[in-house]
């Protein structure tokens, strides 16, 4: 099972001098709670765990590079570290998106490097079923911005209005930006990094800005210092024939191995990109990981979950914050029943 987070205790000879007491190092570096991929990680649950087992720490540094991630494991996050007795002090040190912005809320004081970025923006999911589900699922959501919006406001001194507005325009912030608005309190010298979470948590406009401004690729490190390689190139020589007359030198063709290597990174991307989307649309997200090893095709991983979905009993989920005694359900048999009725009648 795959841990997103680590916590350790560093003593008085790690840091600065001035440190009476050990402290507390918390780190985030990847994707909050549940994976989109279907891959089996810890839970908010074995955060605050951890959190308690650090023991009595009067002071905690949080070190952040993350996309976001799971919306209710970061509340639940930010909660226990903000009722920490602990002076919590946070390093935005790549990127602090959606919830792991959120949960940077939660510090006494939060720094970002002049190269680091925080993204808020409203709150997202998927539903499948009814017009009513539909409806509850945005009522949910509604609340979700209500409350997150009420949080970044009091951090950040901005009115509620004016937060509402950023997050729905999906507003990525550098540092300076983030300090202006009161979402940060210090700024620093910029930083090198290395993240291994993919950029396809992020909305895409901020994504492409992301990775305009840093350099980073769908799911390379942003701020990665890694000297390209260089292209290895094959001349192709056509098969030896009697008919065949030899191209001259500055006409033959070439096979940039680079390219050919990163186009096929590109087209596993889409792939995993296409089953990730069907997967969840099937609300099946644990199927990704089986259906990604086995490389299945497009269309058939498409016949298998429609053949699963018409397996299940609940083939048009509920959301439960719905109240089916106020939607009584009707019987198949009545609707059968009327529609024989009507085409006797005709008959």
């Amino acid at each position: 099972m795959r841990q997103w987070f680590t916590m350790k205790m560093v003593a008085d000879d790690e840091e600065d001098d001035d440190k009476k007491n050990p402290f507390a190092e918390v780190v985030i570096y990847d994707a909050i709670g549940p994976s989109f991929m279907g891959e089996q990680t810890t839970g908010a649950k074995a955060f605050v765990d951890g959190l308690t087992a650090l023991g009595d720490v009067e002071n905690i540094t949080l070190r952040i590079n993350s996309p976001g991630g799971d919306v209710f494991d970061g509340v639940a996050i930010h909660n226990a570290l903000k009722n920490h007795k602990a002076k919590v002090t946070a390093h935005v040190d790549g990127i602090a998106a959606s919830i792991a912005s959120f949960v940077a809320m939660a510090a006494d004081k939060i720094v970002m490097p002049s190269n680091a970025f925080m993204l808020i923006h409203q709150a997202s999911g998927f539903s499948m079923g009814t017009a009513d589900d539909m409806r509850a699922l945005a009522a949910d959501l509604d609340r979700i911005d209500k409350s997150m919006s009420a949080t970044y406001a009091a951090r950040s001194g901005q009115s509620a209005a004016k937060v509402r507005a950023l997050m729905k325009e999906d507003r990525l912030m550098d540092a300076k930006e983030a300090k202006e608005l009161g979402f940060a309190d210090a700024t620093t010298a910029p930083v090198k990094l290395a993240a291994t979470f993919s950029l396809r948590l992020l909305p895409e406009a901020a994504a492409e800005r992301f990775r305009a401004e840093t350099g980073a690729e769908q799911d390379d490190p942003p701020h990665s210092v890694t000297e390209p390689e260089r292209p290895e190139v094959l001349p192709v020589v056509p098969p030896a024939s009697t008919s065949v007359t030899e191209p001259p030198a500055a006409a033959k063709k070439v096979v940039d191995l680079n390219v050919a290597k990163q186009q096929g990174i590109a087209e596993h991307k889409a792939y995993v990109a296409s089953v990730t989307d069907l997967c969840t649309l099937a609300s099946m997200p644990e199927r990704v990981g089986d259906f990604v090893r086995a490389a299945k095709p497009i269309d058939d991983v498409r016949k298998e979950l429609l053949a699963l979905r018409a397996a299940k009993t609940d083939v048009l989920p509920h959301h439960p914050l719905i109240d089916k005694t106020k939607v009584p359900a009707t019987m198949w048999s009545k609707i059968t029943d009327k529609i024989n009725a009507r085409t006797e009648r005709r008959t």
